[in-house]
């Protein structure tokens, strides 16, 4: 019998310990790789206490079920706020996991320099927008709402810089074609660029390949070049 008083204790310690560590502040409690240990050391602990119990039963299978029984339901009452916090926490990733919290794509907001804008403090902006473009190296926004800021100030020249800075960050093609028709108008508009605003166009048309957007570029081209020497028009890309 001194083989399952010890083995129930030993049950019964690990049971305690568990939830006496789960009432208390501590970050590691909640990691996987503790809660893993835990449930290894319960089950170690509930296999010494079936050992024990078959030492004490001395093969007399009805008591030492019931001598498990004895030690189980103690060590289980003990393991209640342990096993509440693991179950609060299985649900509460289920949940994440089922409203895709963890997939969703926060969008990076720039309230402070937008509100510089709004108010028309178009140098103070676009310094704003450059700090944050220098965080966030990915995000194109900021370098084309700097480049908004240069041009409502009416420095074109500073505008043209922050729109290409921004288009290398940019990945879809139809986007890139978009800002780069900007870049080009602007050249050609305000700073009466028209052979720096054709190359614009020329430098992005062999990555659009065969599309309608490539076919949109190419018209603009042409245009220019014809405004430019009175050529004839290009119907095929330009090699860069």
């Amino acid at each position: 019998m001194m083989w399952f008083a010890g083995s129930a204790l030993a049950f019964w310690t690990i049971c305690g310990v568990l939830s006496k560590l789960t009432r208390e502040d501590r970050a590691y409690i909640d990691s996987p790789r503790f809660i893993i240990g835990g449930l290894v050391a319960i089950f170690l602990g509930f296999s010494l206490l079936v050992g024990g119990a078959g030492v004490a039963a001395e093969g007399m299978a009805p008591m030492g079920a019931g001598l498990v029984l004895v030690g189980f339901v103690p060590g289980l009452v003990l393991l209640v706020p342990w096993l509440w916090h693991v179950l609060g926490l299985a649900a509460h990733e289920a949940g994440r996991a089922a409203m895709g919290i963890d997939t969703m794509v926060v969008k990076r907001t720039y309230d402070a320099a937008e509100k510089l804008m709004h108010e028309r403090k178009f140098e103070e902006a676009e310094r704003a927008f450059l700090d944050e473009a220098e965080k966030e190296k990915e995000d194109p926004r900021p370098l084309r709402r700097a480049g908004d800021a240069a041009l409502a100030e009416g420095r074109a020249e500073a505008a043209v810089g922050h729109f290409r800075r921004a288009l290398e960050r940019i990945e879809l093609a139809e986007d890139r074609a978009t800002l780069a028709i900007r870049i080009s108008e602007i050249q050609q508009s305000k700073l009466g660029r028209k052979d720096e605003a054709r190359r614009t166009l020329q430098e992005l048309l062999p990555r659009l390949g065969t599309t309608r957007t490539a076919e949109l570029l190419r018209e603009r081209i042409n245009r220019l070049s014809e405004e430019e020497s009175g050529g004839g028009r290009i119907d095929r890309p330009f090699e860069v």
